[in-house]
């Protein structure tokens, strides 16, 4: 399960799909494709619109709804356990900052289907590691 931030260094050249393994592969939500989709640039929406969809293999739905967030036909009607467990710690842990909801949808599909969550947030790592997520550490470079 790739973060927005991953489809960001990719772009920006600090990542490279050489640091994981050849037959990885990459799922996302619709989540990260909407965060994309709000990137204000045009030229590096494009950007990484384009590259989101070359390295992510499939798009899985939401695990539960959240009003003004999902998307229909996106989403599951779960019960939210997982989801507000990782809301609240994430508010706790860096006082409430406005895309929890959103970190929360991504890992908490993570935990459920047993993907590994590839992010650069350090909140977002330690929330989804206290919850069961198995979370890749990363190598952060910069191209020459």
């Amino acid at each position: 399960m790739v973060d927005t931030n991953i489809i960001n260094w990719l772009v920006d050249g600090n990542l490279s799909t050489e640091n994981f393994s050849s037959d990885s592969a990459f799922v996302a939500t619709h989540i990260q494709h909407d965060e994309l989709s709000k990137t204000r640039d045009l030229t590096r929406r494009q950007k990484l619109i384009d590259r989101f969809n070359t390295i992510v293999d499939s798009t899985l739905p939401t695990e539960s709804t959240i009003l003004g967030t999902s998307k229909l036909d996106y989403c599951r009607m779960g019960d939210g356990k997982i989801f507000s467990q990782l809301k609240s710690d994430l508010d706790l842990l860096n006082h409430g900052k406005s895309n929890n909801s959103e970190d929360a949808l991504i890992a908490e599909v993570a935990i459920v289907n047993g993907h590994t969550l590839i992010t650069a947030d350090e909140d977002l790592r330690t929330v989804a590691e206290k919850h069961g997520c198995n979370v890749t550490p990363l190598v952060k470079y910069k191209s020459t």
